[in-house]
């Protein structure tokens, strides 16, 4: 015990003498009458109206803002106090302490996030209206529930003594579809049947699933729409053997990781995947067109390359290097004849629709959250087949916060 509380004595005079350091030498302290300033002006109710008040209260909230972003924008090696951060948070045990602002550490390394829980009955409604447009139009709908590193919420209950609803959200939403008629695929019973260690699916550090994740994905989305929706896609062009598989180890640093500290959670390893045979591609995005192979048309290389990554904190992420700002992309394969899909996706489609792309004539993307055009025009302008709607289980339930960058991904028709 006594050793313990040495070890943390150090640790606190060392943290207190480097934040000394810090401050002299960013002169960050030059902001710290400014911050006191700022956050002793408050407005008085006497006779002030009230929107007089919110209006004075913003304009204080805006002024306090500013100056905190001035004081931490000019810290003197800032990413090093994150790291030092993170080394402290690594000492002293402290794996819930970001659980809101990057997640938790489970005791298997694995950053993973808390999510509460959420009526669903809104985003069942908003399936059923799709389905009933698609329904009209003669296209097929599928709904692709994307799991969460955990496949039982009782993992981090267990673990850290917190509780998380992903699962348990996701049951309900997809009880709500089947109630509803409306087809889905639920990738964690196929995690499952194939006895598959679903942490090992994600990166340590992001919440993403890896590029091994997305091509599995994809083949169990192309067993569905053979075995229900009429497709005939060669499942040949998906066996291992057919792909190059590029391993870099210890390569980058995820969105979670970056905010907890690469010294607490160390750098992900990444696999880069393409097929070993020929294949011919035309990516449209907006204005722009690319033709080449699947991996000239799909994958931006660049991203890998040692001089893009001399600070892993600024690099960019390594998930995003296939089909980079994915929304709003047409992809044409010019080696399949049939097959027109839209994807109504996330960033987990990142990597799982540029396999999926390999079975079919035209794959189209579409991320709501950062389109806002009319979605009944764009069906009926580009006739598909099928409409897959694949989302991570963290989406159901976003429409509950107005601050969320989800919160519209189920607003198909607004």
């Amino acid at each position: 015990m006594g050793k313990i509380v040495n070890e943390k004595n150090i640790i606190s005079v060392f943290l207190l003498t480097g934040l000394i350091v810090v401050a002299i030498k960013s002169h960050s302290y030059q902001y710290i009458g400014e911050l006191i300033t700022a956050t002793k002006n408050e407005v008085c109710s006497g006779n002030v109206e009230e929107s007089a008040l919110e209006v004075a209260a913003e304009e204080e909230n805006l002024k306090i803002s500013t100056v905190t972003t001035d004081f931490t924008s000019s810290l003197w090696g800032k990413q090093n106090l994150v790291d030092l951060n993170g080394w402290i948070s690594q000492k002293l045990g402290m794996r819930d302490f970001y659980k809101n602002n990057g997640g938790v550490v489970l005791k298997n390394g694995y950053i993973a996030g808390i999510y509460p829980y959420t009526s669903t009955e809104y985003e069942v409604s908003q399936m059923k209206l799709l389905k009933e447009y698609l329904d009209q139009c003669g296209i097929q709908l599928l709904y692709v529930n994307e799991p969460v590193k955990y496949l039982k919420d009782s993992d981090v209950t267990e673990d850290l003594g917190l509780v998380s609803y992903s699962n348990q959200n996701a049951d309900t939403f997809l009880s709500g579809l089947d109630n509803a008629g409306i087809t889905y695929l639920d990738l964690r019973e196929k995690i499952v049947e194939e006895k598959k260690d679903s942490y090992e699916m994600f990166y340590r550090t992001d919440h993403h699933w890896t590029v091994p994740s997305g091509k599995w994905a994809a083949e169990k989305i192309v067993d569905e729409l053979n075995a229900e929706y009429g497709y005939d896609i060669d499942k040949a062009l998906y066996q291992d053997e057919n792909f190059y598989y590029t391993e870099y180890e210890d390569a980058w640093l995820g969105e979670q990781g970056k905010k907890l500290g690469k010294a607490y959670v160390g750098l992900d390893d990444f696999c880069e995947i393409e097929p070993v045979y020929d294949t011919d591609y035309t990516l449209y995005k907006g204005e722009s067109k690319t033709d080449g192979s699947f991996a000239d048309a799909l994958i931006a290389k660049s991203i890998y390359l040692p001089e893009n990554n001399t600070d892993v904190y600024s690099a960019p992420s390594w998930h995003y290097s296939y089909i980079p700002n994915m929304s709003g992309s047409k992809i044409v394969n010019h080696n399949i004849q049939s097959g027109r899909v839209l994807v109504l996706g996330d960033s987990y489609s990142q990597v799982m629709v540029p396999f999926l792309s390999l079975g079919a004539s035209r794959v189209d993307t579409l991320v709501l959250r950062a389109w806002d055009g009319d979605l009944k025009q764009y069906i009926t302008d580009n006739s598909y087949d099928t409409v897959i709607v694949a989302y991570a289980q963290f989406m159901i339930g976003a429409h509950d916060n107005e601050t969320s960058a989800n919160y519209e991904m189920f607003d198909f028709f607004k």
